[in-house]
């Protein structure tokens, strides 16, 4: 899908803040695409990134990029049918990503995986694992759910795909469960059209935390909000982390890349009124880019220090 403007975000935006960026949320693959994303990155301060990926590829990516990376590896699903083996191999799968230096496991408990696999979240086969990762320091990475508009078209079959509701018993149920393991709740826990939702849902589980990845998806929806937005990221400037969630793509151009990082600093570090400058499939029109300007002191936790306070425990 092409982009709609010329700019080709060579030039980031001027900052609001100096306080450098760690981006917690990112999809990764070989040496040569990864490089892409990290020009793009350097460009933009970010000096950390978190990207999802497997074992070996993640060695080759520290010998290229030393000091760049911080890693999640997948959740392994493939054996959910023999409970004994599921959690025996994902407990190694644990063990494993805590020796080799990785922080985080991703999870994928969205509605097109619980609905045909028959699991969810707070599963029992999933509590010894998730005890695991209490113990090892290890962060679980969720996808729990999709925006609104994919509700009202993709899942409005509510009786098959449950409503967005119904998905989030699964992730109060493991918070509650395994108070000991943190959980990054990605795209602002799949909900940031309802920020009452969320600040419920954080008030309730200190363990939770959300980022704020899915470039499109925040634009669209937090810069509707104005000032409630910027209350909340106020009032949860603790417990909130930035995010992307590019992904590493044979096909994506350097300007691609770019233009994430160049949304995500107008969003957080402008009071700017402008239509968004990428094509978004789940908009009905154009939709506009709405800067939050959130306060410097604001922006040096979401941006930086909460990521690096978490991820160095």
């Amino acid at each position: 899908m092409p982009d709609l403007f010329d700019d080709d975000f060579r030039e980031p935006p001027r900052r609001k803040t100096v306080c450098p960026i760690i981006d917690v949320h990112t999809h990764l693959r070989d040496v040569r695409n990864t490089q892409v994303l990290v020009d793009a990155a350097r460009l933009y301060d970010v000096v950390k990134i978190v990207g999802i990926t497997d074992f070996e590829t993640s060695r080759r990516l520290t010998d290229a990029f030393p000091g760049m990376f911080h890693y999640a590896v997948w959740f392994d699903y493939r054996h959910l049918a023999d409970p004994v083996r599921f959690v025996r191999d994902n407990v190694k799968l644990c063990e494993q990503a805590a020796r080799s230096g990785f922080k985080m496991i991703k999870f994928w408990f969205k509605p097109e995986f619980t609905v045909p696999h028959g699991v969810e979240f707070d599963d029992e086969r999933l509590a010894d694992v998730h005890a695991a990762m209490g113990e090892l320091g290890l962060i679980a990475l969720i996808h729990i759910a999709d925006p609104d508009i994919w509700f009202e078209r993709r899942y409005a079959d509510s009786a098959l795909w449950g409503t967005k509701a119904e998905q989030y018993p699964q992730l109060e149920n493991a918070l509650d469960r395994t108070p000991a393991m943190r959980v990054i709740a990605a795209h602002m826990a799949g909900d940031p059209e309802h920020l009452d939702h969320l600040d419920r849902m954080l008030a309730d589980h200190a363990n939770l935390y959300c980022d704020t990845s899915a470039t499109k998806w925040m634009a669209r929806e937090l810069g509707r909000q104005g000032e409630k937005a910027r209350q909340f990221f106020d009032k949860w400037r603790d417990r909130l982390l930035f995010g992307t969630d590019i992904v590493v793509r044979e096909s994506w151009t350097p300007r691609l890349y770019r233009s994430r990082y160049w949304i995500h600093r107008k969003l957080w570090e402008s009071d700017t009124v402008e239509p968004l400058p990428i094509e978004d499939a789940d908009s009905d029109g154009q939709p506009m880019l709405t800067g939050l300007d959130l306060p410097e002191d604001v922006l040096e936790r979401i941006l930086y220090r909460n990521a690096a306070e978490l991820l160095d425990q």
